[in-house]
């Protein structure tokens, strides 16, 4: 058998050894899981508009209207915040495809050179028969020299073609997976500039409403009267609450005037009546809004135990704080709560971050003091005027 046929030999037995089947990529788990999320995210922003629709079914009233467009709001932030998440962590991904990708392409083009040198070594040796080289020996050990030689030859040529199908496999196999994670991307990108155009849509529409609320004396006055029916809702949801409040005296009591803001800002909606100048009206308002950034950490100002952390009509995402002794806080216009209802918490513990949820003056904190019910003036308590 001569060199160029035993090559040929290697080469086609090379081509016929089965490729390695490719690792199953992660890619199609990861973007069925990221569906899965966010077909749930949509069924929850589906409930939330039956549930809303459903109470206002009689009368729409201008705080269903409010908190059907606060929700919406609050659950495509979510999902776009979800989407932002995955996107970076399909950039990631990509990346280090890529560059795995270039090390493969290397490794393979060293492959080439090695089997494009040994061919033209091949080449020019001519035709050399492996058994003259046999029969040539001059003995048994020089026999045996030989052939050991001759299969490390032959080991060697087998082992640089395997290595070079290999490499061209592998090659491919992450070609597709940057393909499918390209695409993936660009499934994720779009998802993400529909729900941000959603959302465009759905803060537009709040603003709207609010603007027809400032302007007309009669939709104002609508509103006024349903923040005053939602307020007496939460005093009776206080009073439920008192079932569960903590027992004995409490040293909440002797920090009046010396309380820590529970965030940053000023107060824009003092606590008791509130004129409206454009429609000679008042207001009742049994805390303070303070003006806050959105996303602003917003805190304990003692430490308590959360008896009520979700949405509120009238007050957006709420916080309730028992702190014993009769005393409770109160945390609205919440854009997100990171407390559960039972979780003790810490005095200036981070409790949510400030938003506009159910707010009408825009990004803000809406805060309560109560005692057995009885709201009191937060100012009076603060260490510092706001």
């Amino acid at each position: 058998m001569t060199t160029r046929v035993l090559l040929l030999f290697l080469l086609l037995s090379m081509v016929l050894i089965p490729a390695p089947v490719p690792a199953q990529s992660d890619v199609a788990e990861s973007l069925e899981e990221s569906r899965k999320e966010l077909r749930e995210m949509e069924e929850r922003m589906e409930g939330a508009r039956d549930r809303v629709r459903s109470s206002e079914r009689k009368e729409r009233s201008v705080l269903g209207e409010l908190e059907e467009l606060d929700r919406e709001i609050a659950l495509l932030k979510e999902k776009i915040n979800l989407l932002r998440g995955k996107e970076q962590e399909q950039v990631v991904a990509i990346r280090k495809t890529e560059s795995s990708l270039d090390r493969i392409r290397k490794e393979r083009d060293e492959a080439r050179k090695r089997l494009v040198s040994r061919s033209e070594a091949l080449y020019k040796a001519g035709n050399v028969s492996y058994l003259k080289v046999i029969f040539g020996s001059t003995g048994f050990e020089d026999l045996g020299h030989r052939l050991f030689y001759l299969k490390k030859v032959a080991r060697y040529d087998s082992d640089l073609f395997r290595n070079a199908t290999d490499l061209f496999n592998l090659e491919k196999q992450h070609r597709n997976r940057l393909l499918d994670e390209r695409t993936v991307l660009i499934s994720t990108r779009k998802d993400l500039e529909s729900d941000l155009t959603s959302l465009s849509r759905r803060k537009r529409s709040r603003d709207l409403l609010l603007a027809s609320v400032r302007n007309e004396k009669e939709k104002y006055s609508r509103l006024a009267e349903e923040l005053e029916n939602s307020s007496q809702r939460l005093i009776r949801l206080i009073e439920a609450l008192q079932r569960q409040a903590e027992t004995g005296d409490s040293p909440f009591s002797m920090l009046k005037g010396a309380l820590k803001s529970p965030v940053s800002g000023k107060i824009i909606v003092d606590f008791g009546k509130n004129r409206n100048d454009r429609f000679n009206t008042y207001t009742l308002s049994r805390g303070v809004t303070i003006r806050s950034a959105e996303g602003t950490p917003v805190r304990s100002v003692f430490k308590g135990k959360a008896l009520y952390a979700d949405w509120f009509r009238g007050y957006g995402r709420i916080i309730i704080l028992d702190h014993g002794g009769g005393y409770y806080t109160l945390y609205g216009h919440l854009s997100a709560i990171h407390v559960e209802v039972g979780q003790e918490v810490d005095t200036d513990e981070v409790i949510g971050l400030a938003g506009d949820s159910g707010s009408l003056e825009g990004a803000a904190l809406y805060f309560e003091i109560r005692k057995h019910g009885k709201p009191l003036d937060p100012k009076q308590w603060f260490a510092e005027v706001l």
